[in-house]
């Protein structure tokens, strides 16, 4: 039986239009996924870090992200400090860590005074599976009143858009195969031609 060659243009015309239309609308899910606004559903600031102080819990239901943005500062002269931090599960076990070294020195040499310092830290958890969980910071004794700790918990649906276009990515593949089969052969037995030459040469 042959096929109407009028006919089958019209059909690869159909389907690779179909498929422009889902590329379109896959970039789409995944920039959404990337930039989706997070809105911010609790804080709280640590003036004075107590040692082991635990902060949580962060519920994180099905099919849900969340992101917890943690800002660190420190005010110490003259000295410095560690901080450390741990995510832990729904039994206080611990998932992982972080840290931040803060220092600051200041003097004076032949140009006058100096001074050189690291004193911020800002770092985003990203807690994406269903749980409960919890961040522990820890420092040293001396330090604790010279470290102050922002904290924002912000929450956003970034994964269903991510899930979305990985489907449409998936079914867009099938259909630009199915449809363009034959020139997909033609093209890899060209290229086989061009590879064979080139190691002939």
């Amino acid at each position: 039986m042959k096929v109407n060659p009028t006919l089958r243009l019209e059909n690869n015309i159909f389907y690779n239009t179909i498929c422009l239309i889902m590329a379109i609308f896959c970039i789409a899910c995944f920039w959404t996924s990337m930039n989706m606004e997070y809105k911010v559903v609790n804080s709280k600031t640590y003036n004075g870090l107590q040692e082991g102080s635990i902060y949580g819990p962060i519920k994180v239901k099905k099919g849900q992200s969340k992101i917890c943005t943690i800002k660190a500062n420190f005010y110490g002269d003259n000295a410095s400090a560690y901080l450390s931090g741990e995510v832990l599960d729904e039994d206080k076990d611990t998932l992982y860590e972080f840290g931040k070294d803060f220092w600051h020195e200041s003097g004076y040499d032949s140009e006058g005074y100096w001074s050189e310092s690291e004193r911020n830290m800002k770092a985003d958890l990203t807690f994406s599976e269903e749980g409960t969980y919890y961040i522990q910071f820890n420092t040293e004794e001396n330090s604790m009143y010279n470290i102050g700790i922002e904290i924002q918990v912000k929450k956003g649906t970034g994964i269903p858009h991510l899930m979305m276009g990985t489907i449409i990515l998936i079914l867009l593949l099938f259909i630009f195969y199915f449809n363009n089969r034959d020139w997909i052969a033609e093209f890899a037995d060209k290229a086989n031609d061009a590879l064979e030459d080139m190691c002939d040469d």
